[in-house]
C-alpha cells in the first residue's frame, strides 16, 4: 500500500514543478512539506511493520528535522527523520525503515534518516553542534506523541534551558566558519544561497538563537521578542520568499539539489523569474542579481546585529572597567556595543548620527540594532549636512580606518546612510556587472578599494611591503580615499564613460561639502583616470619610450601619479583575480617607474634603458663565452632586451641556436603551482608566422591567455605564449610533440590551418565555457600611440581560433605584425598589435584603415560560427 502513498507523493511533487514556473515561494515550500507529511503519515499507517513493533511495545516516534522540520521544504531538499525510540531500538526497526524510506529512494528523493532512542539522541547532539540545531527544528510527523513531547521537554531542560550563552557562541562559532568556507554570498557573483554569508543558513542560525533564548516556535516570535522591528521581519519575508524562489527554480533547472548560484544559471534565471533589461543600462540577469544581493545583504547584516546583541561582552576581556567609553556626548557604550543616549536627541541634533559613526570607527565597536533602526528612520536629516566641512573631515577619518577587520562602512551601507550622504552613491547600491571579470557588485567593490587602500600602510603585510613605501610618500592621502570610495560612482549613469560622470558628480559633492579646490581636483583627476595606468599597461608597448612619455605629459605631478598607481593596483585588486595577476602587477610597476623618472628628473626612458641593456648584453657574453652571442645581441630589439632577463636571453638564444634545418623550436616550461604552460618559440621569421602558431594552439585545444612578439635581427621571430589546456592535460608530452609536428607542416603548407579550424569540432565541456558579452565585435586604428607604427586594437568575445582569425586577417592584407599583446579586458580579449606594411610604412588614409577593420571583423565572425 505503500507505494500508492510514493504515487500520491510522486503526482503531488510534479504539480509542484508547475507551481515553481508560477513563481511561488514560501506558498510552495508549506505545499512540498505537507505532500511529504502526508506520504509519512499514510506510509507509516499502512505499514506492517509499524503495527508489529507497536503490538511488541515498542513505542516510536517519526521526527521531522532541519529544514523539513521546519516546513521549509523545497522542491530537491533533503528529507531528514528520526525514527525516536524511548528505550531501545529493536532490530525489527530495519523493517519499518525499509518500508517508509526505500519508496522514497526510488523517487530519487534525497533522505537521510537515523533510528536511536532518546538518550543516544542526546548523547549526539553533545558532541555535534549540527546534530543539536536539527533537533531545534524537530517536528512531530506520525506514531506516538508522548514520546516526542517527553523527548522535547527532556532536550529543553538538560540543552537550551541550562546553557542558552553556550549553544548560541557554538551557534556564532558555527556561522564564522562557514563563512570562511562558502565567502560573502551577499556580494559575490556566484553565490551559495544556503551556505554563503546572508544565505538561507543565516536566517537558521537567527531562528536558532531566538528559539534558544525566547523558546521561538515561528520565525515572526523574532519580532515579538524585539529581535526584529515589524518593518525589518516584513523585509526578512520578503528577502527569504525571494531567495526560496530562486533555490525551486535552481532546483528546477538543475534536476538536483544544488545551491551554488553558478553563473552559467543566471540568464535562465532571470528571464524565468521575469526580469527585465531597462532603459539605464542594466540588463536583466543584472536586475535580477542586484535584488538577490539586496536581500542576501539584508539578511547577513541582521544575523550580525542579533550576534552582535546577543554575544556582546558585560564585563570585558578582563572585566567592564577595560571596555573603552564614548567620549562623545548622547552616545554610550555597552559591553562593545554603541547607542544612542536618547532617540529623541537624534532628531533635536542630527550630527549624532555623524557622530556614532565615527566613534564605532574610533572604538571598533558595532552599532546596536536600536541605533541602526533610528539610523535608518532619521537618516533624511542628512539635509543639513550641506556644506558642512565638519562632516567632509568626519568621513574622511572614517575612510582612515578602514580595514578586513572592522569597516564601519559596511553599517552605512547597509543603513542606507552612505547613500543618503552621497546621493549618486544610490546608483551603485547592489548594482551588478554581470561578467566573470567583476567579483563584488559596484558598491562593495567602492568599500574594498577604501580597505585596500588602508592596507598599504601596513608595512608588515604582503601588500605593505610591496607598496608601503609609495603610500608613505603620498601627500595628502585623504585625496586618495576619497577617490577610492568615489571612483565607480559614475556607474549609475547612463554615460558610457563612468571615470568622466563620476568626476563630474563627485566635483559637484565634495565642493558642496566645501572642500578646497586643489584638494577637489586632485580626487577629481584621481577619478577621471582611475583606468588610464591599467589600460596603458595593458594596451601598450610600455618598453616604447613615447609611451612613458606620453603618460608623464598627462599626469605631469609625481604626487598625483603615486595616488593614481596606487589607486589603480587597490582598485584591480578590489575587482577580482581576473583584474589582477602577477603579469598586470608587473607592468604596471614598470610603467609607474619609468613616468616617475621623467617626471622626476626629467630623464627619457632612453638613458635608463641603455644602461640596463648594456648591462644585460655584458651578462650574457660573460656566461655563453661565444663569439657570435654579441653579435646577435646587438640585433636584438632594445624592447626584448629590457623585457627578459640575462637567464632568458641565455636560453632564447641557445634555443634560437638549436633552430637546425627545421627552421623552428619549441620550449615549454612548466609551473608546479599552475596549469598553465609557457610556451617559447624561436624561429624564422616569415609573413602570417604568428597566425600560424596561434592556429596550432587552438587545433590543439590549448586556451592562449597571453602572448609576446618580438622581431630579432637576422630575421628571427621570437614569440611567447601563456597557454591553458582548454580540459586537462593528458599524455602531455605527447601534445606538445603534435603541436611541433603541426607547427612543421603548416610551416610547409602540408597542414591547411584555416581548413582544419573551421572543421574542427570542440568538445561540448569547451562550448560550453563560451560565453558572449552582447558588446560587438571592435577595431580601433591609432596612428598617434606610435610614431613608427599603426597600432591596431581588437576587441571581441573569446572564442577558440579568435586570434588566429586576427592574425590571418591581418597577415593576408600584406600587413606585418611587429609587435603583439594579448590581454583579457572584462568578458572581452583586447589584442593589440603593432604593424607596418610591408613597405616599412604606417597604414595610412581613409580607405585602408576602414579595409583593416572590416577585414579583420569578417575574418572574426566566420571563425565564429
Amino acid at each position: 500500500m505503500s507505494q500508492s502513498a510514493a504515487a500520491e507523493l510522486k503526482e503531488a511533487r510534479e504539480k509542484l514543478k508547475a507551481q515553481v514556473k508560477k513563481g511561488r515561494g514560501r506558498e510552495l515550500l508549506k505545499r512540498s512539506t505537507v505532500a511529504v507529511d502526508d506520504y509519512f503519515v499514510r506510509s507509516f499507517s499502512e505499514s506492517v511493520s509499524g503495527q508489529k513493533l507497536a503490538v511488541a511495545g515498542h513505542a516510536f516516534a517519526i521526527v521531522a528535522l532541519g529544514g523539513y522540520g521546519r516546513c521549509e521544504h523545497c522542491l530537491h531538499s533533503d528529507v531528514d527523520i528520526l525514527f525516536l525510540f524511548e528505550e531501545e531500538v529493536p532490530e525489527e526497526a530495519g523493517d519499518l525503515i525499509q518500508d517508509v524510506v526505500y519508496p522514497l529512494w526510488d523517487l530519487k528523493m534525497e533522505v537521510g534518516y537515523a533510528a536511536r532512542t532518546i538518550e543516544e539522541t542526546f548523547e549526539l547532539a553533545r558532541k555535534d553542534l549540527f546534530v543539536l540545531t536539527s533537533l531545534l527544528d524537530a517536528r512531530f510527523l506520525c506514531g506516538m506523541s508522548p514520546i516526542f513531547s517527553r523527548f522535547t521537554q527532556q532536550f529543553r531542560h538538560r540543552f537550551v534551558e541550562g546553557n542558552p550563552k553556550g549553544i548560541v557562541g557554538q551557534v556564532a562559532e558555527m556561522c564564522q566558519s562557514r563563512h570562511e568556507t562558502f565567502g560573502d554570498a551577499s556580494c559575490l557573483m556566484e553565490p551559495n544561497i544556503k551556505n554563503g554569508k546572508g544565505g538561507l543558513r543565516d536566517y537558521h542560525s537567527m531562528f536558532w538563537i531566538s528559539r534558544v533564548l525566547v523558546t521561538a516556535r515561528e520565525p515572526r516570535d523574532m519580532e515579538y521578542a524585539g529581535f526584529l522591528s515589524p518593518q525589518e521581519y516584513q523585509r526578512l519575508e520578503e528577502a527569504l520568499g525571494f531567495i526560496w524562489k530562486v533555490r525551486n527554480h535552481l532546483h528546477l533547472m538543475s534536476g538536483r539539489k544544488l545551491d551554488q548560484l553558478h553563473f552559467e544559471h543566471q540568464v535562465e534565471l532571470a528571464q524565468a523569474m521575469r526580469f527585465k533589461s531597462d532603459n539605464r543600462g542594466q540588463r536583466a540577469v543584472e536586475k535580477f542579481m542586484g535584488e538577490l544581493h539586496g536581500h542576501m545583504e539584508f539578511i547577513k547584516h541582521h544575523l550580525y546585529l542579533m550576534l552582535t546583541q546577543c554575544t556582546r561582552s558585560t564585563k570585558g576581556f578582563l572585566g567592564r572597567r577595560f571596555l573603552k567609553r564614548s567620549k562623545k556626548p548622547g552616545i554610550v557604550s555597552d559591553g562593545g556595543v554603541l547607542n544612542f543616549a536618547a532617540p529623541e536627541e537624534v532628531v533635536k541634533k542630527p550630527s549624532l548620527i555623524m557622530d556614532i559613526f565615527e566613534e564605532s570607527a574610533r572604538l571598533k565597536y558595532a552599532l546596536g540594532a536600536e541605533a541602526l533602526r533610528l539610523i535608518r528612520e532619521f537618516r533624511y536629516l542628512v539635509v543639513d549636512f550641506n556644506r558642512d566641512v565638519r562632516v567632509m573631515k568626519q568621513v574622511e577619518r572614517i575612510l582612515a580606518t578602514v580595514t578586513s577587520e572592522f569597516s564601519i562602512l559596511d553599517e552605512m551601507l547597509a543603513s542606507g546612510f552612505l547613500e543618503t550622504l552621497i546621493p549618486g552613491f544610490a546608483g551603485i547600491v547592489n548594482r551588478i556587472q554581470y561578467n566573470r571579470y567583476h567579483i563584488y557588485p559596484v558598491d562593495r567593490h567602492s568599500l574594498h578599494t577604501v580597505q585596500t587602500i588602508n592596507a598599504f600602510s601596513d608595512t608588515s603585510s604582503e601588500l605593505g611591503a610591496i607598496y608601503g613605501k609609495v603610500f608613505s610618500e603620498v601627500q595628502g592621502r585623504g585625496r586618495l580615499l576619497w577617490a577610492a570610495l568615489l571612483h565607480d560612482i559614475g556607474k549609475g549613469e547612463q554615460d558610457e564613460d563612468h571615470g568622466l560622470s563620476g568626476a563630474r558628480m563627485a566635483h559637484q559633492l565634495l565642493l558642496s561639502w566645501g572642500m578646497g579646490r586643489k584638494k577637489v581636483d586632485d580626487i577629481v583627476f584621481l577619478i577621471k583616470n582611475h583606468l588610464y595606468l591599467v589600460n596603458v599597461a595593458r594596451r601598450r608597448d610600455i618598453d616604447d619610450e613615447e609611451t612613458a612619455i606620453a603618460c608623464a605629459r598627462t599626469i605631469r605631478d609625481p604626487n598625483r601619479l603615486k595616488m593614481l598607481y596606487l589607486l589603480t593596483v587597490a582598485d584591480s585588486i578590489s575587482t577580482g583575480p581576473k583584474a589582477w595577476n602577477s603579469w598586470t602587477q608587473n607592468l604596471l610597476r614598470d610603467l609607474f617607474f619609468k613616468v616617475l623618472d621623467i617626471i622626476e628628473k626629467g630623464e627619457l626612458a632612453t638613458a635608463k634603458s641603455d644602461r640596463s641593456i648594456e648591462k644585460k648584453k655584458l651578462a650574457v657574453v660573460k656566461r655563453m663565452r661565444d663569439e657570435e652571442v654579441k653579435r646577435h645581441l646587438d640585433t636584438m630589439p632594445p624592447r626584448y632586451l629590457l623585457y627578459a632577463s640575462v637567464d632568458e636571453i641565455e636560453e632564447h638564444l641557445r634555443l634560437f641556436k638549436s633552430m637546425g634545418e627545421e627552421g623552428v623550436r619549441l620550449s615549454i616550461k612548466k609551473r608546479e603551482d599552475s596549469s598553465t604552460r609557457r610556451a617559447e618559440v624561436c624561429g624564422k621569421d616569415r609573413p602570417g608566422l604568428l597566425s600560424t602558431l596561434a592556429g596550432v594552439f587552438t587545433l590543439n585545444d590549448l586556451d592562449i591567455l597571453y602572448a609576446q612578439v618580438y622581431t630579432w635581427g637576422h630575421s628571427t621571430a621570437l614569440d611567447i605564449f601563456q597557454l591553458l589546456p582548454l580540459y586537462e592535460f593528458s599524455r602531455e608530452e605527447e601534445r606538445w610533440q603534435r603541436v611541433e609536428h603541426d607547427i612543421q607542416a603548416a610551416l610547409r603548407g602540408e597542414l591547411d590551418l584555416h581548413k582544419a579550424l573551421m572543421e574542427k569540432t570542440f568538445n561540448p565541456a569547451i562550448e560550453q565555457k563560451i560565453r558572449f558579452s552582447n558588446k560587438p565585435d571592435r577595431v580601433e586604428v591609432d596612428n598617434l600611440g606610435s610614431s613608427f607604427f599603426t597600432i591596431i586594437e581588437v576587441y571581441s568575445d573569446d572564442f577558440p581560433g579568435l586570434l588566429f582569425a586576427i592574425t590571418h586577417a591581418i597577415f593576408e592584407m600584406g600587413i606585418d605584425i611587429h609587435y603583439a599583446k594579448i590581454t583579457t579586458h572584462v568578458d572581452q580579449v583586447v589584442d593589440i598589435f603593432y604593424v607596418r606594411t610591408t613597405c616599412g610604412q604606417k597604414v595610412v588614409g581613409a580607405e585602408p584603415i576602414e579595409t583593416v577593420k572590416q577585414k579583420i571583423l569578417s575574418a572574426i565572425e566566420r571563425m565564429r560560427k
